[in-house]
């Protein structure tokens, strides 16, 4: 049958069957696993993975295909893991299927060991290849020689019924990896499809095993899920299953708290609204995500800043989550200032000034802070605001047309002040620069004399 529908992957399919034509490999390599999935649900391929029933047959194809293809480079391409019998090929030769990533591999059955996810991995034929995979929607074979897809699974079955389900028993799936209870939740979310009964209980079963998962392979599920069009549904399934309070149990701990002007709602309730609510990329999501965990904290101890208290938890959990800086500085900036206009009513635009100094507080993160603002607004349990961003936003671009907001350029500087005044490097000048910056966003048209006849002011104020 004819898999794909793009001509690029008609192409590859070409190569590889002339390649491999009158040579061992011939009726001996297959593509597996989400090229064909994603090909019969006529969905977006992003990733080649190619199965070779011989031994060593990955490495050997890879060399030998791109050799043919006149782009081998000796230890860059193929890219070679002896370890684990796999390796990387780049045509970059053929401007059409340059982008295309091509795993190749020898068909492996694997022994798991009770404290490792990563198995000692053997030559197996393709029907133990296909028993190793991780779900039976995933465990399609395509016949590069032939054509025939290779079904050993009932996976078709599956994708036709959309449910996601294991190819063995889902007890000794997920205890041999339980970054699969993950993998699960995560193509659950992403088609909007259930979960087999018995691959559930198995989930539920050897949620406390994910432990012998390291967090970078935990936190790369974790952003799919999020990112995902069904990013509250994944947390939740999460939660049920008993892994929710393992990988982010400052997540898990907002089941307990309810929301204070409606008991029928926790602050987990409102959380998964807003997450929903939120652009899905990884830096609104994850700031929706951690925009209340600070709550608790906060309504046990009044004098502490909900948001800047959240803000400092989510920038701790990202950290210990492996997230990279820009990232966690992103979530940070936009949990601090997402209720920068809470006393402001629905409908009525704050004043320029404190417009100025949101903007200047935000940066290049602004959009994302907005962003928050309003899933927030719309899911508050009283006082919503369903103008207010707009309101914001529209003000900002008025703004924008006027002067640099974000980068405040005062006519002098701590060095002008400490020559005028005859001052000294202190903490003193920091303060005195804040106090002008306020008058910046009252006036951004603030000229050299007034900030010197402010800078004087205060100056009479600190020596007081």
């Amino acid at each position: 049958m004819e898999l794909f529908k793009e001509e690029k992957h008609k192409k590859l399919l070409k190569k590889l069957q002339d390649c491999i034509k009158g040579t061992a490999f011939q009726n001996n390599v297959y593509l597996v696993g989400g090229c064909v999935r994603d090909a019969l649900l006529d969905e977006p391929i992003k990733d080649i993975d190619i199965v070779v029933s011989l031994k060593n047959g990955g490495i050997m194809l890879a060399n030998l295909l791109a050799a043919k293809e006149k782009c081998y480079k000796m230890g860059s391409n193929p890219v070679v893991y002896p370890k684990y019998g796999t390796a990387k090929v780049t045509l970059y030769n053929d401007e059409d299927l340059k982008d295309l990533d091509l795993e190749f591999v020898q068909t492996r059955k694997e022994q798991y060991h009770e404290d490792s996810r990563n198995p000692d991995q053997v030559f197996g034929t393709v029907e133990e290849d296909a028993k190793r995979r991780d779900l039976t929607i995933n465990s399609l074979y395509y016949n590069v020689s032939d054509e025939k897809i290779y079904d050993f699974n009932l996976g078709i079955d599956d994708l036709v019924n959309q449910v996601i389900k294991t190819p063995t028993d889902p007890d000794i799936t997920f205890n041999d990896d339980p970054l699969r209870i993950l993998r699960v939740i995560r193509f659950s979310c992403r088609y909007g499809w259930g979960i087999e009964k018995n691959t559930w209980l198995g989930m539920v079963k050897n949620a406390h095993r994910i432990k012998i998962i390291s967090q970078e392979r935990i936190t790369d599920e974790i952003s799919k899920i999020i990112t995902s069009p069904n990013a509250s549904v994944g947390i939740r399934k999460m939660l049920f299953c008993g892994l929710l309070n393992k990988v982010m149990p400052d997540i898990y701990d907002l089941t307990n708290a309810y929301e204070s002007r409606n008991p029928m709602l926790t602050s987990f309730d409102h959380t998964m609204m807003v997450l929903d609510k939120v652009q899905p990329y990884i830096e609104p999501r994850l700031a929706a995500l951690f925009h209340d965990v600070g709550r608790i904290a906060t309504e046990i101890n009044r004098g502490i800043s909900q948001d800047l208290f959240s803000a400092d938890v989510a920038a701790c959990d990202l950290k210990a989550m492996k997230f990279p800086n820009d990232i966690i500085n992103s979530v940070e900036n936009s949990i601090k200032y997402h209720r920068f206009f809470k006393n402001y009513a629905d409908g009525t635009v704050p004043p320029d000034k404190k417009i100025r100094k949101f903007i200047n507080l935000c940066g290049d993160n602004i959009g994302n802070v907005v962003d928050l603002m309003n899933a927030n607004n719309l899911y508050q349990t009283y006082d919503k605001k369903k103008r207010q961003a707009l309101d914001i936003l529209n003000r900002i671009e008025e703004l924008d047309e006027l002067e640099e907001a974000k980068n405040v350029k005062l006519p002098i500087d701590g060095k002008d002040i400490m020559k005028e005044f005859n001052l000294k490097s202190g903490p003193q000048i920091g303060i005195i620069m804040e106090h002008l910056k306020e008058a910046y966003f009252e006036n951004p048209k603030i000229t050299k004399e007034e900030c010197l006849k402010l800078v004087e002011e205060k100056i009479k104020v600190l020596a007081v």
